[in-house]
């Protein structure tokens, strides 16, 4: 099974990104007093700290007077969540730091969940082709997934992430206890990939989340630290093989290319995590019409994600076979025109007979089975009503 480490208040755990030069990756729980002493390791000029209103008003503020109280480092905001992903807002950012003497020795900070991180990430690599900047996530996705991947976005007119880079921080500091006052939605948008990685990669750690997880999400500093902790690993485990996520690496899409359209069509309206669940249920439900997996696996699937973690909203009953299979056409993925999809060979390991880890299917199969899938969720919306 994974790797453990005593809970310890305080305690900085190193971890690394794995990439030929790797970032270092801090962890631990209420570990704010020793940033500064990282900080401190570092040469730069000034930071600019980057953060949303009421994240600077909850955590925010105590992390950013430790810094300035040492150092010049001026408080910036951004849009409250996926609107912040968007040029308009990227260009305004760009040039307001040009107009307050942004310098290559300038650090940007991203102290948020995934979309502070990547709309600053993304503005740190294109200032004069690429400034220093450090990612602070206080979200359980940032903490356990999005900050492991060095990709920077921002989303165009039909679709998520179709403009960005790879640019990695020059640390990531994660600390647990950011993530006790959580949302529930947002908190199992970052548990739902600890999930993946668990029918992609290693079908043992499904076993440890089945007896971890609870739908209510009632843990204890010690649990979620440790949650968290192990999310992390079995992430680092495919990054080791793969730290692009150009070849293996894909893997960590499963669920995603229908997730991704789905998330699109909600416009804001759910969660990256709940579209990635919906996601993941038929990407189970395709693999099995295909004869990969079993009927068994599929209700896995459905048990890990509805009933241990709690994501069993059905899927809206306006989206329709038409809009969702449009949307995937455009997904930032695509290597072709064909729409390819991660399948699993089985739990545990994905199927990959054209070598990149991505799978033609019939695109007839998959549109039975997103019709299957929304017919099955229209009929659960009845229930429910």
């Amino acid at each position: 099974m994974q790797t453990t480490t005593e809970f310890i208040p305080g305690k900085v755990i190193t971890l690394s990104t794995e990439l030929a030069k790797p970032s270092p990756f801090y962890f631990g729980f209420d570990i704010e007093d020793e940033f500064v002493n990282v900080l401190d390791t570092y040469n730069f000029d000034k930071i600019f700290f980057f953060t949303e209103q009421h994240l600077f008003e909850l955590y925010g503020k105590a992390l950013y007077e430790k810094i300035a109280a040492k150092y010049p480092c001026s408080l910036e905001f951004v849009p409250n969540g996926e609107a912040c992903k968007y040029f308009p807002v990227l260009e305004r950012t760009c040039e307001d730091l040009i107009a307050k003497g942004v310098s290559k020795k300038s650090l940007l900070l991203a102290f948020g969940g995934g979309t502070v991180g990547n709309i600053i990430g993304l503005a740190a690599g294109l200032i004069y082709r690429g400034i220093g900047y450090i990612e602070v996530p206080t979200s359980m996705t940032g903490q356990t997934d999005s900050t492991l991947s060095n990709k920077q976005a921002v989303n165009g007119q039909t679709g998520k992430n179709h403009f960005g880079l790879y640019h990695s921080p020059m640390f990531i500091w994660s600390d647990t206890k950011y993530l006790k006052t959580e949302p529930p939605v947002s908190k199992r948008s970052g548990i739902i990939e600890g999930i993946k990685n668990g029918f992609i990669s290693d079908a043992s750690f499904l076993d440890y989340l089945d007896t971890v997880l609870n739908p209510e999400l009632n843990f204890s500093d010690e649990e979620l630290y440790d949650l968290a902790y192990q999310i992390i690993l079995s992430k680092l485990e495919i990054l080791k093989q793969d730290p692009s996520e150009k070849h293996y690496g894909i893997v960590l899409e499963y669920g995603h290319t229908f997730g991704h359209a789905i998330e699109w069509l909600e416009k804001g309206k759910m969660s990256h995590g709940e579209a990635v669940s919906h996601g993941m249920k038929i990407a189970a439900e395709l693999a099995c019409e295909l004869g990969f997996i079993s009927p068994k696996d599929v209700a896995l699937h459905y048990y890990m994600i509805e009933e241990k973690l709690g994501f069993n909203q059905p899927l809206p009953p306006y989206i329709t076979t038409e809009q969702l299979m449009n949307a995937m056409i455009c997904d930032n993925k695509k290597t072709g025109e064909d729409i390819r999809f991660v399948i699993l060979e089985n739990i545990g390991k994905c199927y990959n007979p054209e070598g990149d880890f991505l799978v033609t299917v019939d695109l007839n199969v998959v549109e039975n089975i997103v019709t299957q899938f929304i017919a099955s969720q229209q009929h659960d919306h009845q229930l429910a009503a």
